[in-house]
């Protein structure tokens, strides 16, 4: 049976299809599917009430069964006034359609649904991602594939890539009136990776920093994201690469005096320099420029300048500073945070030495 995703859903539902009336909500990124919910109130509903939009729990203490809710979703008519949205939410695995009866219920009705009421069934779990795979897996494909496939919408909240969230963001944000640029785009996910549910957690932000002139370039992202300005950073590398003490120290003071963490910088330095150690080795293995931009997420803006620093690198030079560099971030760790900005100021001249 085929599954959508969060996104592929939202879309059909803004295309205006009708055609909802039992939907599957799953995955361990439950969050998403409470969008899905406020969007069929906001398209299917003329105002949401408690007559209106119904949850029903399944748990170890609940005592709601599935002929409560059919019955429910039956009554619903043609009237605006009279249209429902029921929400059969399962916090107990157990209760996921426990007994050959209640699939049996569950399927007589899906011959037939009632079109003036969206049924969603919304798994809501207490698992990690790994369990939910198990689940589906185990479980929940096995009931899929004994019911019609005509007649039900599966959403998978963990299924995304990464073509579906860039326009999701260039779709969110331009209903906001914000530009976004490729370049930005790439930045996440040099950010980011293949983290692509986190992405939707930074859009509120990303709507904020649109600010008055309604756009967001590259070197916006990383100050949205991780709180540290993309020029500063470079620049704080570079001085470190050109062994600059008196621009190291001004670049740093300046992102101190912008309230940024000194274990952001330092995470930040070691996912760099990681970054050129791996691309070395890359290089020294032939490997395709492009690919290795691909494989280490760095965007065409910035990849022929990654990849110049990169080879400007020794690899005695580049073993010095990984070697300081986690030590330092083992030390800032176990001494506070007055302390990691002061092991952070010794940095450059541990280098230089």
């Amino acid at each position: 049976m085929p599954e959508f995703s969060f996104i592929q859903f939202l879309s059909k539902l803004e295309n205006g299809d009708k055609r909802f009336p039992v939907n599957f909500l799953f995955g361990f990124n439950e969050f998403l599917g409470e969008v899905i919910l406020e969007k069929f109130s906001d398209l299917f509903l003329e105002k949401r009430t408690e007559f209106n939009f119904k949850r029903f729990y399944f748990d170890d203490e609940g005592s709601i069964s599935w002929q409560e809710i059919i019955e429910e979703a039956k009554s619903s008519s043609f009237f605006i006034q009279s249209r429902k949205i029921l929400v059969a939410t399962i916090r107990d695995q157990k209760k996921i359609f426990s007994t050959k009866d209640d699939l049996n219920l569950f399927s007589n009705y899906l011959a037939d649904p009632n079109s003036d009421t969206i049924l969603v069934i919304y798994i809501s779990l207490n698992l990690t991602l790994d369990a939910f795979k198990a689940l589906k897996r185990e479980k929940l494909t096995r009931i899929f594939k004994s019911l019609d496939p005509g007649k039900i919408n599966l959403v998978n909240l963990d299924k995304i890539s990464e073509r579906e969230v860039k326009e999701y963001i260039k779709k969110y944000l331009s209903n906001r009136w914000i530009k976004i640029s490729p370049p930005a785009l790439e930045k996440i996910i040099e950010i980011k990776g293949d983290d692509y549910i986190s992405i939707l957690h930074e859009l509120n932000k990303m709507e904020i920093a649109g600010g008055e002139d309604k756009n967001i370039d590259s070197e916006d992202i990383e100050e949205i994201i991780t709180g540290i300005e993309a020029h500063s950073i470079w620049e704080l590398t570079e001085a470190i690469e050109r062994e600059d003490t008196d621009s190291y120290l001004k670049i740093l003071n300046f992102l101190f005096l912008n309230g940024i963490k000194p274990a952001i910088i330092i995470g930040t330095l070691i996912a760099h320099y990681n970054k050129i150690f791996i691309a070395k080795f890359m290089l020294r293995n032939n490997i395709n420029v492009n690919d290795v931009g691909r494989a280490l997420n760095q965007p065409g803006f910035l990849l022929q300048r990654f990849i110049a620093l990169t080879r400007s690198f020794s690899a005695e030079k580049l073993k010095k500073i990984q070697k300081v560099i986690y030590n330092l971030d083992y030390e800032s760790k176990t001494s506070g945070e007055n302390s990691a900005k002061l092991l952070l100021e010794n940095f450059i001249f541990q280098i230089r030495s």
